[in-house]
């Protein structure tokens, strides 16, 4: 969704475009970010210590440290912040994307992935559902918030314990369940929005592109749990949820 989003937006003519890597690792992401964007200027944020950090290696690039809310920047400076596979380790998920908000400039674009339906890994503390997603992102201050399945959660599955290398490839192919879910489309004759609202409800991987509002201001509505658990049963004995992810994927979805 990287490229994507840059087709959005003029920054690919701009001389430089500030881009953060949020959760930066190793610094592995830079040269598929530069290949997409040759007038960035990179900037890799993570933690003081990490499986990931501990093997950088790379002292061509700018890494900064944080502390897991607070990014190191000033506010609205930011053109873009790419987050691959992150915020499932986030310990405060919400006070982070409030950060986000914060130093990504008016228009400003927050990209990347994060899990949904996938195994244990790395020590992750929180799956991230579609509707997740969207809630947290425009409570704190995002806007125009778009989703798509990644691989399929059945094949990350299955890749946790079986060949790994079998299923490496469905990180950059249609992994096989969305490929299966491609043929239904042909022989049911469903809707594109079904289709990806059936992928989207197995993603294994959530893809994720938000905008930070010309004006920045975050909406929290508060609701009770006793109000969510009624409604959520309610859902669950009218067969709501299906329905429910169709309209998501409509109104989601591209």
């Amino acid at each position: 969704m990287f490229a994507e989003a840059l087709h959005e937006t003029d920054l690919t003519s701009r001389a430089q475009v500030k881009v953060v890597d949020l959760g930066c690792g190793s610094g592995d992401s830079y040269q598929s970010l530069k290949e997409q964007l040759p007038n960035l200027d990179y900037v890799g944020v993570d933690i003081e210590s990490s499986p990931e950090v501990d093997g950088r290696t790379r002292d061509d690039l700018s890494f900064k440290t944080y502390d897991g809310i607070n990014l190191p920047f000033e506010s609205g400076t930011i053109d873009i912040i790419f987050c691959k596979q992150v915020l499932e380790h986030v310990r405060h998920p919400d006070a982070l994307i409030a950060d986000v908000a914060r130093v990504l400039k008016p228009g400003g674009i927050f990209v990347g992935s994060v899990s949904f339906l996938e195994p244990y890994h790395s020590f992750n503390i929180f799956n991230w559902s579609p509707y997740g997603v969207v809630t947290v992102f425009r409570d704190n201050g995002l806007r125009d918030v778009m989703i798509r399945p990644g691989i399929d959660g059945i094949s990350l599955t299955m890749r946790s314990f079986l060949s790994r290398m079998a299923f490496d490839t469905s990180f950059s192919m249609e992994s096989m369940f969305n490929h299966f879910t491609d043929i239904q489309r042909e022989n049911l004759a469903k809707s594109p929005a079904d289709v990806n609202a059936q992928k989207l409800a197995i993603a294994g991987h959530l893809c994720f592109r938000a905008k930070k509002g010309k004006r920045f201001a975050p909406q929290r509505k508060t609701q009770s749990h006793d109000d969510q658990n009624r409604r959520f049963f309610i859902c669950r004995l009218l067969g709501a949820p299906i329905r429910g992810w169709r309209q998501f994927g409509r109104g989601v979805l591209r």
